[in-house]
């Protein structure tokens, strides 16, 4: 992935790329040895090279009963001064520049690796190029902090989180029949059962299925919607609606329309729907599913752990959200 990250990002200037060492070495012995030798090549212009030796030939040097010797024969393979890499090896002096970079990852929260931060926002675990770039450009471009769980009053959540002991978290695709079932014969049931009861905590998050289709514009109408408090009934106009827009050639112009019954400010919802902070409020659902390995909508995950894809039926959605409460 890092050979993609680079050519697709940090050579066409959209990234700078960090790289810091982090040897676990509670679980990987040589590993500290292996980062001082990066250092000491990087000491000569040859981090990178030595970077990608170390990786390609990992099953050798970490099984080694002499690590540092069998790093020390990589030197001359990379085209480094083999004396001045072995005095560095030797020396201790890469050893302080390493134990820099694992304070800092340690003061970060860093535990694991591979571990990525895009600007401020942490990832833990490797991600596809795919999704480690939609994550990227949507840092790039400005987007808000994305939260599993929403801050403040945010329309996306039902309940009050404070007083609630069982989430369920909904990544949900206008556009999908699944979604529609859930919204229109599970979902109130769930809000009549423990949300008005204050048990459950219900955030959903909408599902872009890429820019301009269908779906994608449907959630951008709920959030210009939810811009003026109305999020949930547009919410549930859409889905009650979505035989209608998903076939139309022109689902905004139904949008508008569903606004007007809504009795909506219909200039400030139309301005709304070509908007950067819609559609950035739409992405965002994405990479928070991104951040949780979510492949698709709707799924559904719950504060125990577990998750459900597709349309489960209310009484599914009973055992988890029971166990939750009784455990």
């Amino acid at each position: 992935m890092i050979p993609d990250l680079i050519e697709q990002y940090v050579d066409t200037g959209k990234v700078r790329f960090v790289y810091r060492e982090f040897p676990l070495a509670s679980i990987h012995p040589a590993a500290q040895q292996a980062s001082e030798a990066a250092i000491c090549a990087g000491q000569q212009g040859k981090y990178w090279e030595m970077n990608e030796y170390l990786f390609a030939n990992q099953s050798e040097w970490s099984q080694a009963a002499d690590p540092a010797a069998e790093l020390k024969t990589y030197a001359a393979e990379v085209g480094l001064d083999s004396s001045t890499f072995d005095q560095c090896l030797d020396s201790g002096e890469a050893s302080v520049i390493v134990q820099g970079d694992l304070l800092a990852g340690e003061s970060l929260g860093v535990n694991a690796t591979p571990y990525f931060f895009v600007n401020e926002l942490p990832i833990r675990g490797g991600l596809p190029i795919e999704s480690l770039g939609r994550v990227i450009d949507y840092v790039a471009e400005g987007g808000p902090t994305p939260n599993i769980i929403p801050e403040g009053d945010d329309w996306h959540m039902r309940g009050n989180p404070q007083a609630a002991r069982a989430i369920t978290v909904a990544f949900v695709d206008y556009a999908s029949p699944e979604s529609a079932q859930h919204a229109q014969e599970v979902l109130p049931q769930l809000l009549e059962e423990y949300d008005d009861s204050g048990e459950m905590v219900y955030i959903l998050h909408p599902w872009s299925d890429g820019d301009g289709s269908p779906g994608t514009q449907a959630a951008i109408a709920a959030e210009c919607a939810g811009q003026q408090g109305e999020f949930w009934e547009m919410h549930d106009k859409l889905f009650d609606e979505q035989e209608n827009w998903t076939r139309s050639e022109e689902p905004a112009a139904l949008f508008a329309d569903y606004a007007q019954s809504l009795e909506l400010n219909a200039e400030d919802f139309e301005s709304c729907l070509d908007s950067d902070w819609a559609r950035l409020r739409v992405e965002q659902g994405n990479v928070v599913g991104t951040l949780y390995g979510v492949p698709t909508a709707p799924v559904f995950l719950f504060n125990n752990g577990e998750g459900q894809q597709g349309s489960p039926s209310f009484e599914e959605f009973k055992t988890v959200i029971d166990s939750i409460l009784n455990g």
